[in-house]
């Protein structure tokens, strides 16, 4: 992976941030900076389950897939159900073995699971322009939340033709609701909104719901309904147990308050499990409504939560998760919940590159069989200060591919011990490997340089290929080094590896068939990644963080400065004067090397991610100004994050002009 900046076949355009300010009139303060969430393939926090209880099955939503799994986590089978890759929700009607899928942007999607190795579509209904984030059947009704677009009620009746019966804002209005959840039953619905809390509708009319009563509980979010009492989850504040014996009349019973963000509740009997995003379950004693109990000991702390499934009366629970798919949790002694079984979901990103609208993803999920692992293209849609990842293809590899570079019509992948493949990438919908060169070592690292591709080959050191002949690359020189070359950078004449706990190795390629080792610099930790710019190598160096090299004198490289990230500093991007690093569990630390001498790390543009991150690429620059950058973070897939400066402009001046932000320099 490397910057756009570096590559001119590479047809987009690339940032160069200076911050300058309109010289007019009003003064403006610090400019704000703010990382956001932009988007995620697979969409994890959407991750969903529905429970097939007469046929103790499972159903997962992960990502644009719904895998079919026994009680054992058994995979039955799977199938795509959406292009937008991102299901938010599933309920499963055991009357017709139907499977309704919440799918965003893509709508409902109907499925016929009588055979579930064999799961067959029924229909599709996209509402136009409107979000599909949680659905529930009651009767012939199927009730939508959609986001800000509030409520979508449907006929349906006959399963092949829903009919949408009616579409209603939130109280409150658009933009100020959001939808997240929904539970109905007879005459009355209950409608989770994010914003704004609970809201109770009278749905006798369904072509004119009538909304009866609201009750403020901010961080609405996933509803479970037991006999008259209405469990929902608060993200941040915990979860509320209401009172809707009389609808119309629902009262809060009470709230439970507890650290962490929850994200989803299940009831069994006398206790509540409630998931949370990173701390893991918690269980709840229910008896009393009023007064609702929790041991600190009933709490499962081995990874944290976006969903929870039960069967009733079982001594277990399952829990699907950012880090390890989906585990079964054995919940027998509540002050001692242990798992089970995992079922690792194949969405894992180790390394990524981007070019044009395109952003293609290893995979190299070691628990599945190769046909598993490889290449998968998405395309990039962004609006709004939000990205959706559209998968375009999956491609296996014969090895463990674990770094890509793609430039032009083909992608170059370092394969492991099957060394390189170069994949055709012209149809984006069906890449085919078109070459390989099966290197001596392990191909951790790929950069493509003209007609050569230098491989980091582990122990090997380093490999020069001539890929001239995409279909036949041929070998032109290797050269050993001390350490273990993990990745590479080649800037005119040289080539930089990072080579483990041997540090920078500087390497003269001016003669292709006989490179020359001419520099070597020991960083403080262990080199995992390279970016070169102008005098200056940048290092991840794993548990210290970062080094700055001064590379000037090729032959003896000096130190200019360092920053211990709280993370393991696995690869290394670079954009103008910022740092961007791919910080293991610590997700994205932006730094500003404004100073090489002094790096200093920027909170405000760090994002720490649920994955662990591998992998990272700046500098993604669209037509409507915004920034972006994206993060391969393993077992939570890839990660787009939203990366804006705000001026702060001081209006007490009353003088004529105006003031602006003129902070973003385009490069084509």
């Amino acid at each position: 992976m490397k910057l756009l900046i570096q590559r001119t076949i590479h047809p987009f355009c690339f940032l160069c941030l200076a911050f300058c300010v309109w010289a007019n009139a009003a003064v403006s303060q610090e400019p704000i900076l703010e990382s956001t969430f932009a988007g995620q393939w697979p969409y994890h926090p959407g991750k969903a389950i529905a429970m097939d209880s007469q046929r103790q099955l499972l159903y997962l939503g992960d990502g644009d897939t719904v895998n079919i799994l026994d009680a054992g986590l058994n995979l039955i089978s799977s199938f795509k159900v959406t292009k937008t890759s991102q299901i938010g929700g599933l309920f499963y009607s055991s009357i017709d073995n139907l499977l309704y899928i919440a799918c965003r942007a893509d709508g409902l999607k109907i499925y016929d699971l009588t055979e579930t190795d064999n799961p067959l579509p029924v229909n599709s209904y996209l509402p136009d322009s409107l979000e599909t984030v949680g659905v529930f059947i009651d009767g012939s009704k199927a009730y939508l939340a959609s986001g800000m677009d509030g409520m979508i009620i449907l006929d349906i009746t006959d399963k092949k033709n829903p009919i949408m019966l009616s579409q209603s804002w939130l109280p409150g209005g658009y933009g100020i609701s959001y939808a997240i959840d929904i539970y109905a039953s007879g005459d009355y619905a209950f409608v989770a909104d994010l914003y704004n809390g609970l809201h109770i509708v009278n749905v006798s009319k369904p072509k004119d719901p009538d909304y009866k009563k609201g009750i403020a509980l901010a961080g609405a979010s996933d509803i479970a309904v037991s006999g008259d009492y209405l469990y929902m989850t608060l993200q941040s504040s915990g979860m509320a147990i209401l009172d809707i014996s009389s609808p119309e009349n629902t009262i809060l019973t009470s709230l439970f308050a507890a650290e962490g963000v929850a994200t989803s509740v299940r009831v069994d009997g006398s206790f509540a499990f409630i998931s949370y995003n990173t701390i893991g379950i918690r269980a709840l004693d229910i008896t009393s409504k009023t007064e609702p109990f929790h041991d600190p000991a009933w709490t499962y702390d081995v990874t944290g939560g976006s969903s929870l499934g039960l069967f009733h009366d079982e001594n277990y629970i399952f829990c699907a998760n950012d880090q390890f798919g989906l585990q079964k949790v054995d919940i027998t002694d509540k002050s001692n919940m242990q798992p089970l079984i995992s079922h690792n979901t194949a969405a894992d990103a180790i390394a990524i590159d981007v070019s044009s609208n395109y952003i293609y993803a290893l995979d190299k999920n070691i628990d599945d069989s190769p046909d598993k692992e490889g290449l998968r293209i998405h395309q990039i849609n962004t609006a709004n200060k939000t990205t959706v990842f559209t998968n375009k293809s999956f491609t296996a590899t014969p090895g463990t591919a674990s770094d890509i570079d793609v430039a032009g019509d083909f992608a170059y992948l370092a394969d492991g011990l099957k060394g390189l493949q170069v994949v055709n990438i012209i149809d984006k919908t069906s890449p085919e490997i078109i070459g390989n060169y099966d290197t001596s070592g392990n191909a951790c690292g790929i950069f493509i340089d003209g007609n050569y591709a230098y491989v980091a080959d582990g122990e090997q050191g380093i490999v020069i290929i001539d890929i001239t002949d995409k279909t036949n690359p041929m070998l032109t020189a290797n050269l050993s080094t001390d350490g273990y070359a993990l990745k590479i950078y080649v800037s005119k004449d040289y080539a930089y590896v990072a080579a483990d706990d041997q540090g920078l190795i500087i390497i003269n390629i001016s003669t292709k068939t006989h490179p020359v080792i001419t520099g070597v610099y020991d960083t403080p930790g262990t080199a995992s990644g390279i970016f070169v710019r102008d005098i200056f190598a940048f290092v991840a160096d794993g548990e210290k963080g970062i080094s700055i090299i001064n590379i000037n004198d090729k032959t003896t490289p000096t130190l200019t400065g360092t920053l211990d990230t709280d993370g393991f500093a696995q690869n290394i991007s670079v954009s103008a004067n910022y740092i961007y690093v791919a910080d293991s569990q610590n997700g994205l630390c932006t730094i500003d090397a404004s100073n090489p001498s002094l790096p200093v790390l920027l909170d405000e543009w760090s994002y720490n991610s649920p994955g662990i991150s591998t992998d990272v690429f700046s500098g993604y620059f669209t037509e409507d100004e915004e920034i972006y950058t994206f993060i391969a973070d393993g077992a939570a897939g890839i990660i787009a994050v939203n990366l804006s400066i705000e001026d702060v402009v001081d209006d007490s001046d009353d003088s004529s002009g105006s003031s602006s932000g003129c902070f973003i320099q385009m490069i084509k």
